[in-house]
């Protein structure tokens, strides 16, 4: 211990102490990660995570497939900004290019879907009609593959193109080897992301871009997503908490490490529910332990400046094929069957979540947003 508090006072006054605000709790938040792990290196992990700039906690996901009721996933939509977003469904047959430029991906949607937007210009979250989820989220250290002779697939169409074209958690793994992911800029800034998805079998995997290379995490027990450190850090740093075999109580902060623990804790334990309902409600219990209050202050180290507040939940219900809504603002729970709607519509169909009184299985207030010749989110 007393090596790592000599190593983390050289490491911040090699930067002459000017660590301050998002960088100041991300450099505390890394280095003691680091400690952990191998108690080196960490000038040079200082120095690269300022580089980097600004940073804060967004976004928690939660899968549980070990029940006999559904498989059933569970989303925060944690940002800094209101990111506006649009419940749309997107029938069967709609053309997209992954890139507005260069060699791009090019496919033709095979398979309808519900999906929430953010600021018109991604796809962050949604499910499609086979019952395969795909979920976005923030993860500052993400570091993409060099260029090759792939098409490039902008990484804030990623989720959508897994949906559109795969029923499974192995199709998609398959084929997301055909593409190069790229990191694009929308809303004055690149949004560093990776992505879980899950399928109505229960299978699961997390894709993560770490140093330049691809790192996929998949199978059933893959079953927790936040955001920094990459997954396989953040399995590690469970083992020190008591219900994984260490000695740590479990944390109450919205670091997105304590966030980890505490719903890997909180799953570990749901009690086996009598139907589905019920697995729905066992579930959104647990994310809401997860889910940051505006104004929350990020006990880390500092100010509330970086603390990214939960803007809306999603549920996926892979086994029954309904996509549920859980806006901040309101009280009200909301859904979309795809029972309900057709596959091979011509319009692409969308709404509002923030509009006042929705509540209940929403299909048919979905309004036409445009033909499906026209792709949404557009390409960039």
């Amino acid at each position: 211990m007393y090596r790592c508090v000599v190593a983390r006072q050289r490491a911040f006054r090699k930067l002459g102490g000017s660590i301050r605000g998002h960088s100041h709790r991300r450099v505390k938040r890394n280095v003691r990660m680091n400690c952990y792990l191998t108690g080196i290196g960490l000038a040079a992990m200082v120095s690269a995570t300022l580089a980097g700039g600004a940073i804060a906690p967004a976004c928690s996901l939660i899968l549980w497939n070990a029940n006999d009721q559904a498989v059933v996933a569970a989303r925060t939509m944690d940002l800094y900004i209101d990111d506006q977003p649009r419940l749309v469904f997107l029938p069967r047959g709609i053309a997209r290019r992954g890139l507005s430029e260069g060699d791009a991906a090019e496919w033709t949607s095979k398979y309808a879907s519900t999906v929430l937007t953010a600021l018109d210009f991604a796809t962050s979250d949604g499910m499609n009609e086979a019952g395969l989820s795909a979920h976005l989220l923030y993860l500052h250290d993400a570091e993409h593959e060099p260029a090759d002779q792939r098409p490039g697939l902008s990484n804030l169409l990623w989720p959508q193109f897994v949906l559109d074209n795969f029923s499974t958690v192995a199709e998609a793994l398959e084929g997301l080897k055909k593409v190069r992911i790229v990191s694009v800029a929308a809303h004055g800034r690149e949004w560093p992301l990776h992505l879980s998805i899950a399928d109505a079998g229960g299978d699961s995997a997390v894709i993560e871009f770490v140093k330049g290379k691809t790192v996929i995490h998949h199978g059933k027990d893959v079953t927790v997503m936040t955001n920094e450190p990459p997954l396989e850090e953040q399995l590690t740093n469970l083992k020190r908490y008591k219900m994984f075999g260490g000695t740590l109580p479990m944390p109450g902060d919205i670091d997105p490490m304590s966030r980890f623990v505490r719903a890997s804790s909180y799953l570990k334990t749901l009690p086996k529910p009598a139907d589905t309902a019920e697995a729905i409600g066992h579930l959104a219990g647990v994310v809401r332990n997860v889910a940051v209050p505006f104004g929350a202050v990020d006990t880390s180290g500092g100010d509330s400046a970086d603390a990214w507040p939960t803007r809306w939940t999603s549920v996926s219900d892979h086994s029954h094929k309904v996509y549920y809504v859980m806006p901040v603002n309101s009280p009200n729970v909301f859904w979309v069957d795809f029972a309900k709607l057709k596959p091979e519509g011509t319009d692409i169909l969308a709404l509002m979540p923030s509009e006042a009184g929705l509540s209940g299985e929403v299909s048919a207030k979905f309004k036409p947003l445009g033909p499906v010749s026209k792709a949404f989110p557009p390409t960039l």
